[in-house]
């Protein structure tokens, strides 16, 4: 049987949670390299990694598509993902 009961009281200790939560964020810097080639007028991008194929329709698009097929694929934050273009 319990006889000790926690009352809180006034102290200028911060009080601390009984759980600590842990939060599982993903990793900075996740990268993958991924192939282009011109093709029909649009830039085919290949990601062996994942085995995904995506397109673009100029050369400076490229990074960005093949960011969001990723982030689209393997669920990391758009924000967390780099890529290495292997021309």
């Amino acid at each position: 049987m319990r006889t000790h009961y926690r009352t809180r009281g006034f102290s200028t200790r911060p009080q601390r949670n009984l759980r600590s939560h842990r939060v599982l964020r993903p990793m900075a810097g996740q990268c993958f390299e991924i192939d282009i080639r011109f093709e029909a007028n649009r830039w085919i991008i290949h990601i062996p990694e994942i085995n995904e194929v995506a397109e673009a329709n100029s050369r400076a698009e490229v990074e960005l598509a093949a960011r969001e097929s990723i982030a689209t694929r393997t669920g990391i934050p758009l924000g967390y993902i780099s890529v290495w273009v292997r021309d």
